[in-house]
């Protein structure tokens, strides 16, 4: 039986070598098509996010309600992401990833013709589906169809057009909407969505190993949209409720039982013989070189967005830069991540992905420890010279750690890896918001400790513990990450 096994993986290995693009200039269009969907992910999130006073005058709503653009958009591209994974193991990833980029553009363009704000929130909807689709398929693409000693340096290329995403989309946003009015914002994603259809139906690939027989999970897509539903509005919506108010407690309890049934539903598929798929393969999970590496993921996203979210109230409370430095600031970890995800994916083909994990957060705890220290007069160039070394410490760790992830995923169940991991990202990086803004807030509740007339002494007590908080979370990834063999790392 063992035998059998083993020569069916065999043969499965050999028919996966078929789809591999081995020509360089259909490579060249392949990686491109993936690039421009990713520098259309950044760009768009961030573009939006800076525009937000602009859309709530325009529509003339308050700071509170024009927040849902975002937030809304962020909400339903989690939702879908395990969903969406599974649909491209099932009925090809190249149908499911053109009709995505479509279907984002489709929503670009909508957002742009909203007639009212509620229109607006429905469009990004549709943004966000074809979001969703975007994130949970790119690994899984990348590991399908290239060869595996360029799988790290082309994980490092998109997450570099991501972050260049992000740098054009905060740069441009001021710019474009003086120029040409708010809508303008969501019509500069048309040209790149068009470009990124076109290359992708001309070079996506549309071989792959597909289980015909096996039927979508519904009922565990619908048991998991509502779990990760109510449990991100537990999140987001926690401080403004009160984590005590009914309603909060109401979409806990919500989140809390639909996630039980999600599990008990998924281990009953598992382990019975219906040949419906289901979205989560429960051994697969109990190997610690994937499940260990999801773990890292969410403990590093966790930092990285409280990070984000926090340090600009530093900058402004304690330091008093102006906004258009604190900017470039922020800009500059960014650019970092550009340089270091780039070496760092491509030295994940050829070195030890452990080693190099390792090394990033390692420079993240020490990046850390110095925040804990930063006041009111310490050094300017000291300041820069820490946010350098965060920038380069999350770019040398997250390539990497995508590669090890998905050089482990199985065959038929890359799309699966490929959304669950995206998804864990999303619930870290949104956990690490609101885990960094309520322990800052219990030593500074006002919101403006400035106005308010608090002291340095007090707000820099807040930043103190809230860092400590992020150091340990890095110290917890760095001993995840220890316990993971360091196995080969192409599969």
């Amino acid at each position: 039986m063992l035998l059998t096994l083993i020569f069916a993986e065999y043969l499965l290995q050999l028919n996966m070598t078929e789809f591999i693009i081995t020509e360089k200039k259909p490579r060249f269009w392949f990686i491109l098509s993936l690039s421009l969907v990713h520098l259309l992910l950044g760009l768009d999130i961030n573009i939006v996010s800076v525009s937000l006073p602009t859309i709530a005058e325009h529509f003339g709503v308050s700071a509170g309600a024009v927040s849902r653009v975002v937030w809304i958009y962020l909400l339903i591209l989690t939702c879908f992401l395990l969903g969406f994974g599974k649909l491209g193991d099932l009925k090809g990833f190249r149908k499911i990833y053109i009709a995505g980029i479509s279907l984002f553009t489709l929503g670009s363009f909508l957002s742009a013709l909203a007639f009212n704000f509620n229109s607006l929130i429905i469009f990004r909807i549709i943004q966000a589906l074809g979001g969703a689709v975007l994130f949970a398929l790119t690994p899984a693409l990348i590991v399908t169809y290239l060869p595996a000693d360029i799988k790290g340096k082309v994980f490092g290329i998109n997450y570099a057009f991501t972050a260049l995403g992000g740098i054009i989309g905060r740069a441009l946003s001021g710019y474009l909407i003086e120029s040409f009015g708010w809508n303008s914002i969501f019509l500069i994603n048309l040209p790149i969505g068009l470009a990124a259809v076109i290359t992708g139906l001309m070079y996506i690939p549309k071989k792959q190993v597909l289980n015909i027989n096996a039927r979508y999970d519904f009922r565990g897509s619908v048991f998991i949209f509502i779990a990760l539903l109510a449990f991100l509005f537990v999140i987001n919506a926690g401080q403004e409720f009160g984590m005590g108010s009914s309603v909060i407690i109401s979409a806990l309890a919500t989140a809390v039982i639909f996630f039980n049934l999600f599990f008990f539903y998924e281990r009953k598929l598992n382990s019975s013989r219906i040949t419906v798929s289901p979205l989560l393969n429960f051994s697969v999970l109990k190997e610690k070189y994937i499940s260990f590496p999801l773990i890292a993921f969410v403990l590093i996203y966790i930092i990285t967005n409280g990070m984000i979210y926090l340090f600009p109230f530093y900058l402004q409370w304690v330091r008093n830069l102006p906004k258009k430095e604190i900017g470039l600031l922020m800009a500059v970890p960014s650019l970092l991540q550009m340089t270091s995800g780039y070496i760092s994916g491509t030295l994940s083909d050829k070195k030890s992905i452990k080693k190099i994990c390792t090394a990033g957060i390692i420079l993240t705890i020490i990046s850390y420890f110095t925040f804990i220290f930063l006041d009111d007069s310490s050094n300017y160039y000291f300041l820069l010279a820490t946010i350098v070394m965060y920038g380069i410490a999350i770019g040398v760790f997250i390539p990497a750690n995508t590669n090890r992830i998905m050089s482990f995923a199985p065959s038929d169940q890359k799309g699966s890896i490929s959304s669950l991991m995206t998804t864990l990202i999303r619930l870290g990086s949104a956990f690490g918001v609101t885990a960094f803004a309520s322990i800052f807030s219990a030593y500074v509740p006002q919101k403006n400790p400035v106005q308010a007339g608090v002291s340095v002494d007090t707000i820099l007590t807040g930043f103190k513990y809230t860092f400590i908080f992020g150091t340990f979370i890095c110290i917890l990834a760095l001993i995840i990450n220890l316990l993971i063999n360091d196995r080969l790392n192409k599969k």
